[in-house]
């Protein structure tokens, strides 16, 4: 039985990502045990990812160094006599620990120059676009699988998601009697991923106008963009905006998104979510690109910027105008938006 480690990403939207790598390994190596080294924001989120055996909280900060305490982590490792080790994030500190912990095969992509730390480097990234084709990727010998062309069929993420509660229902003064839309307004990468709040608004008028409600989902950081596109919907459609943000955990929002008929969701780990539940949802891309993290989803539309310095991935616009956002119209996310669900009827 191969026994592996996974050294997760930081960000909620990589996080779920990487689940792709994860089904790859248990299809590939059926009796195998996985363990997953990761940030302890994302425990409650990996409980709904039924490929993972073991979970070890990384508990180092970003940007932290901290050589004794990785030193002491990769000894703490060691005990598990892992056969292989994936290092999904690229910086040289995330191989570390692994490196320390003395595993045999140390597999990742180059990212900061560690050719010491990882024995089982690919250095190839051009040759894989999309961040999930890097991260399965890792899982096969690259003599097979030199680029993104030979990679066999990847399985998207797939969230487990429950019943919802009428305890979380009653918490939230939740009704589920009109067709919900999920709202992903907020983006932590930065103001370039960021729609209009006014966009938001003009599309949960019409969502509600259809004899929906709106559900605005986020974390504390997302309240004032929450609390913007409230105060600029009309009076009707107030009486069925539910704003959640900062008031449920990453499995509460699982749970909640999967009760949804429909989302419209910045680039972000919220859509990642969405998509990983099959929840039909348009995606507003500005200063990313679909062709890098898009969703994995079969249900999923992505609307994406055309001004020529798309995309930069900025976290702010370096002209201040964000055409990228603004160009992208509210009557065009609702045309998509009902489009989808017309097709799935």
């Amino acid at each position: 039985m191969y026994n592996f480690l996974v050294i997760l990403p930081s960000w909620l939207g990589d996080i779920i990502m990487a689940q792709s790598l994860l089904q790859t390994l248990k299809h590939d190596y059926p009796s195998c045990h996985i363990d997953v080294y990761t940030p302890a924001y994302a425990l409650p989120l990996l409980e709904r990812m039924a490929q993972i055996d073991g979970k070890i909280i990384n508990p180092f900060g970003h940007g932290q160094l901290r050589l004794l305490q990785r030193f002491k982590e990769g000894r703490m490792l060691a005990r598990h006599h892992y056969d292989t080790v994936f290092v999904l994030p690229n910086s040289l500190k995330s191989a570390l620990v692994p490196f320390f912990a003395g595993i045999k095969e140390r597999r990742g992509f180059k990212g900061e120059s560690r050719y010491l730390l990882l024995n089982r480097m690919r250095t190839n990234k051009q040759d894989f676009p999309m961040m999930v084709e890097r991260y399965v990727a890792l899982a096969y010998d690259p003599k097979s699988v030199p680029t993104h062309a030979e990679l066999p069929l990847m399985l998207y993420p797939k969230l487990t998601a429950h019943k919802l509660k009428a305890a979380l229902l009653e918490r939230l003064h939740l009704k589920l009697d009109r067709p919900l839309l999920a709202l992903g307004c907020g983006a932590n990468y930065g103001p370039a991923k960021l729609w209009p709040v006014q966009y938001f608004a003009q599309v949960c008028d019409f969502w509600v106008g259809q004899g929906g409600a709106i559900l605005a989902l986020g974390t504390k950081n997302d309240l004032k963009t929450v609390t913007s596109i409230r105060n600029q919907v009309s009076p009707h459609t107030l009486a069925y905006f539910y704003d959640v943000a900062g008031q449920t955990n990453l499995t509460e929002v699982v749970d909640l998104v999967a009760a949804c008929t429909a989302a419209v969701c910045n680039d972000s780990g919220l859509m990642h979510t969405v998509a990983a539940l099959d929840v039909p949802q348009i995606c507003i891309f500005g200063s990313t690109s679909t062709a890098y993290t898009p969703p994995l989803s079969t249900k999923a539309v992505c609307l994406e910027a055309s001004e020529s310095c798309h995309p930069c991935f900025k976290r702010t616009c370096q002209f201040n105008t964000y055409a990228c956002l603004k160009n992208l119209m509210p009557d065009l996310v609702i045309q998509e938006l009902m489009r989808i669900l017309e097709e799935r009827l």
